[in-house]
């Protein structure tokens, strides 16, 4: 599959490879250089590929309330919620991002690129109150403007003023060139910016716009960096159905006070007993590059393992997300068992850098 930006990809030069069946832009002219441009100026990122599912309806609230582990009810128009779809076993389905355009009637979810259409059927079957559920993936476009120079590209390009709205908020804004438009103030760099909701049809033009005003275009591969120094989940490595938010750490995206949801009774007993493990961060002492899959050792037992690594660009240093038994605490110094050496590393909360890095 591709996105309506492919032609743009190739005409840039970049360096495509299949990501979950579609052809995406790794990156073109670098993975650090392009890292480093969103963290200290800015960078556009095609997101086409993510999927979208409107819920519309009287019964829409009640719908995502039931599937979801926030509460919708009390968003008000132009408010956003990170959230997740659960199973039973209250492993994690996706994460996504739900988006109150009116309140109780109309709302729209940002789901994973793979796992669109699984994620709408799996509302799909839970919909007993006929609330409308559209899957509108195949409509829109999605394009991710981030950096500490994104204000200032917004409003050149859009005569948008981005600093007059607060964080995880969006607006709907009517264009003549580009259409009607959902500018969000979320993204997943950690370097501030917002994303865009558009029609396919005008996408590119928009795209062709930001790189005018100055935008580096950026692949998958820096938006992995950068969400990784911010210590951002990963759907597929970080999170699973075999995880829970509880595992992971990400307790402010569930409320157990909602009267009921999909995988409520799994988390409301993880939360009296605790956990066995979480998730956390782990900072290189030694020379190395920690990858998904390794295992850490403290007094040479294993007590977890990596689920996403790299070499921060910032830092220069390698870090990662990892697995680890609650008896490992914070700031102890463990092992990372890759090939047939043993690195040392520090387990820290993440994140790692701050978000925007002086010029």
């Amino acid at each position: 599959m591709k996105t309506p930006l492919f032609s743009e990809h190739t005409k840039l030069g970049a360096r495509i490879v299949d990501f979950h069946g579609w052809e995406m832009p790794v990156w073109y002219s670098g993975i650090k250089a392009e890292h480093m441009a969103t963290r200290q100026h800015c960078g556009i990122f095609d997101v086409s590929h993510m999927g979208e599912i409107y819920v519309r309806g009287t019964n829409s609230a009640a719908l995502l309330n039931h599937v979801l582990t926030i509460n919708v009810s009390p968003m008000q128009q132009g408010r956003v919620r990170y959230t997740f779809l659960l199973n039973e076993s209250g492993g994690i389905i996706d994460d996504l991002t739900v988006y109150c355009i009116k309140p109780e009637e109309e709302y729209l979810l940002c789901v994973n690129a793979s796992n669109a259409e699984p994620d709408f059927a799996w509302i799909d079957s839970h919909n007993q109150i006929q609330a409308d559920i559209e899957n509108a993936s195949d409509k829109l476009a999605l394009l991710a403007l981030q950096g500490p120079d994104s204000a200032q590209i917004l409003m050149q390009c859009l005569d948008f003023e981005l600093d007059q709205m607060k964080y995880f908020n969006f607006r709907l804004v009517s264009t003549q060139a580009f259409g009607k438009l959902l500018i969000s103030k979320t993204g997943y760099t950690g370097a501030g910016g917002v994303e865009i909701f558009l029609d396919q049809t005008f996408v590119n033009l928009l795209w062709q716009k930001f790189i005018a005003a100055g935008a580096t275009p950026c692949g998958l591969g820096a938006r992995d960096t950068l969400r990784l120094e911010m210590g951002y989940p990963l759907h597929g490595n970080d999170i699973t159905e075999s995880t829970t938010p509880l595992e992971a750490n990400l307790s402010f995206a569930v409320d157990l006070k909602k009267e009921a949801f999909i995988g409520k009774k799994i988390l409301e007993k993880q939360q009296q007993d605790g956990t066995a493990r979480q998730l956390i961060g782990l900072v290189l002492l030694d020379k190395g590059v920690p990858r998904q899959g390794c295992p850490c050792l403290k007094n040479d037992q294993e007590v977890g393992f990596i689920t996403s690594g790299s070499i921060s660009p910032v830092l220069g240093k390698g870090i990662a997300l990892c697995y680890l038994d609650r008896s490992v605490a914070q700031n102890d110094e463990i092992a990372i068992k890759v090939r047939d050496k043993q690195l040392k590393a520090r387990v820290t909360r993440p994140p790692f850098v701050k978000g925007n890095v002086d010029k």
